[in-house]
């Protein structure tokens, strides 16, 4: 029985060191390899590019014929994730390119080449990180721009917007670009009239605000912007109001108009802070002659010609006055005209 307990005693502790040897060499294995793999290589990498240039009358991007081939040092776990574990197309970088940096190839239509000296310095701020690049083997690359049908569109703005008490947008939300160029099938195109962003909210508003926003995508067509530079001027304003004479302006000579009331009140927001308070000579209001003596009403709308700066929301009342026409024949008035 003792003979047989010290065998057992004896497998049990050899079975136990096996594990042990075993587990020891795997995380020896796995430290082996997390410092290769840690460790700097130089390396031939090969990039698919797919390059975006809003060049008129043509589509807008195009995948590289040829690689972007690049001598470059990486460590060892990107050298295997480049060589084993992307897509069988290869790793693809984008990049923007202003029409005029593309060159047509002679004898090839619709193919345009780029000098790899341009994109260089922005093919190493997409690889920062991964790869530090030596030098950039190809110097040129080729990209095919197919004609297409194409027409230029209005980009808007989405807001929900809200301002605190007493502030206000002092001028109408600026966006650049303002327009795109859009394309794709001609029916398609021919159906858009416009583009939108997304949606912008903010609220109890006090301060300018600009920002980014996506131009929001339309089934079959490429935009040759995907998004939006916007800026809205906000500020603090004060309501006033004040009481204007109403001159009329096209009389006819010899004619008299007379006009009931001969004043008007405006009211409108004014931005906070002005040096100089403004006064009715700063305003101007009147009724066009032509437009009034021939109203079947016998109104005559009022209209402002003159509106200081930062002078905002702007409202007549009344918006209409009644209109009296005399008309002197041989140096006496005939009866008044409604």
């Amino acid at each position: 029985m003792a003979y047989e307990d010290q065998d057992k005693g004896f497998r049990a502790n050899w079975g136990g060191n096996v594990i042990v040897f075993l587990l020891s060499l795997m995380v020896a294995l796995v430290v082996w390899g997390v410092m290769k793999l840690s460790l700097q290589y130089r390396y031939v990498f090969h990039y698919n590019v797919q390059l975006t240039s809003p060049m008129e009358g043509r589509v807008f991007q195009s995948l590289s014929q040829d690689p972007l081939t690049v001598r470059g040092t990486a460590s060892g776990f990107y050298l295997l994730r480049h060589k084993y574990f992307t897509s069988k197309k290869g790793e693809t970088l984008t990049f923007r390119a202003e029409p005029s940096a593309l060159r047509p190839m002679n004898g090839k239509e619709d193919a345009f080449y780029i000098l790899t000296s341009q994109i260089k310095d922005k093919a190493a701020q997409k690889l920062d990180g991964y790869l530090t690049i030596d030098d950039i083997v190809s110097d040129t690359l080729v990209f095919v721009f197919p004609k297409t049908y194409q027409k230029k569109v209005p980009v808007f703005l989405k807001a929900d917007l809200s301002f605190k008490q007493q502030y206000m947008p002092l001028d109408r939300v600026s966006v650049k670009p303002d327009s795109v160029l859009i394309n794709g099938q001609e029916s398609v195109v021919d159906a858009i009239d416009s583009v939108f962003t997304e949606k912008i909210t903010a609220r109890s508003l006090k301060r300018s605000i600009q920002g980014e926003a996506d131009i929001e995508a339309v089934a079959g067509v490429q935009m040759s912007e995907d998004k939006v530079v916007y800026h809205l001027n906000v500020g603090r304003y004060v309501g006033r109001s004040m009481d204007l004479p109403v001159e009329v302006r096209g009389q006819e000579e010899g004619s008299r108009m007379i006009l009931v009331p001969s004043s008007v009140r405006i009211s409108f927001k004014e931005e906070y802070g002005r040096k100089r308070n403004l006064s009715p000579q700063d305003f101007a209001a009147y009724v066009d002659y032509s437009q009034a003596v021939t109203s079947s009403s016998g109104k005559a709308k009022v209209l402002i010609d003159k509106s200081p700066e930062g002078v905002f929301e702007l409202r007549v009342e009344p918006a209409f006055v009644d209109r009296v026409v005399m008309i002197p024949d041989e140096g006496k008035d005939k009866q008044p005209q409604n």
